[in-house]
C-alpha cells in the first residue's frame, strides 16, 4: 500500500535517545520517564473513517530495557459516521491511569504506566492519547507494552436510547528475560461515545 508512513514532521521530531533513555544508576534501578508519542519518528496510519484516523507509532526505547509502542486517534467515531453528531453535546474528557507490573524473585518490580486521555459527547468518541508517565526497570527483565486501537460497533445507549459509537483499546505487557519464560498481562478497555468504560 502506498502512502500508509505518515511522517508528521512538526510534531513528530527525529527519536532524540538522550531524552527519553536513561542509563540504570545502580543494581537495582527505579526510572521515571515522561515519554509523549511526539518523540516517535514516524507513525503508520492503522485505520481511518469519516473524520477519524488511527496512528500507531513505531518502537521506542524509553528506559533501560522497556520499550513501548503506542496509538493514537485523531478526530472522533460518532455513530453511523453521522457527521450532524459532531456538535450535538459539549465534549467532555476523561483519563484512565493503565499500570501493569511484575514482582521479580529478586524483590524489585518491572513496571511501566501510561495516562490514556479520550474525549465523548454523549454520542461518538474519540481524540484518543496515550502518555507513558513512569517506568521501573528491573535486573536481568525487559518489558515490551503495546497498545493498539480499534473501532468498535455501534450501541445503543442506555442514558437515553439513542445510538453511542465505540473504540476499543488493548494494552499487551510482554515481560521478558534470557532465562525465564516470558510473561504476559493484559488489559481491555472499551470506551463509549456516553462516557461509560468497561
Amino acid at each position: 500500500m502506498s502512502n500508509r508512513f505518515l511522517l508528521l514532521e512538526k510534531e513528530l521530531s527525529v527519536f532524540d535517545a538522550n531524552n527519553t533513555k536513561k542509563k540504570k544508576k545502580g543494581f537495582m534501578s527505579k526510572i521515571k520517564s515522561k515519554y509523549s508519542m511526539q518523540k516517535a519518528a514516524a507513525a503508520v496510519i492503522a485505520a481511518v473513517g469519516v473524520g477519524w484516523k488511527i496512528f500507531e507509532f513505531a518502537w521506542a526505547q524509553t528506559a533501560g530495557d522497556i520499550r513501548v509502542k503506542l496509538t493514537r486517534m485523531e478526530g472522533a467515531k460518532l455513530p453511523n459516521d453521522d457527521t450532524s453528531l459532531q456538535n450535538k453535546g459539549a465534549w467532555q474528557n476523561k483519563e484512565i491511569r493503565v499500570y501493569r507490573k511484575m514482582e521479580t524473585v529478586a524483590g524489585d518490580e518491572i513496571s511501566a504506566k501510561f495516562d490514556l486521555t479520550y474525549k465523548y459527547n454523549g454520542y461518538g468518541v474519540g481524540y484518543i492519547d496515550i502518555d507513558h508517565i513512569y517506568s521501573n526497570d528491573a535486573i536481568i527483565w525487559g518489558l515490551d507494552v503495546e497498545a493498539k486501537l480499534m473501532k468498535g460497533p455501534d450501541y445503543t445507549s442506555s442514558n437515553g436510547g439513542h445510538m453511542v459509537s465505540s473504540v476499543e483499546l488493548t494494552f499487551n505487557y510482554r515481560f521478558h528475560s534470557n532465562i525465564h519464560n516470558d510473561i504476559i498481562k493484559v488489559s481491555r478497555y472499551k470506551l463509549f461515545g456516553d462516557g461509560r468504560v468497561e
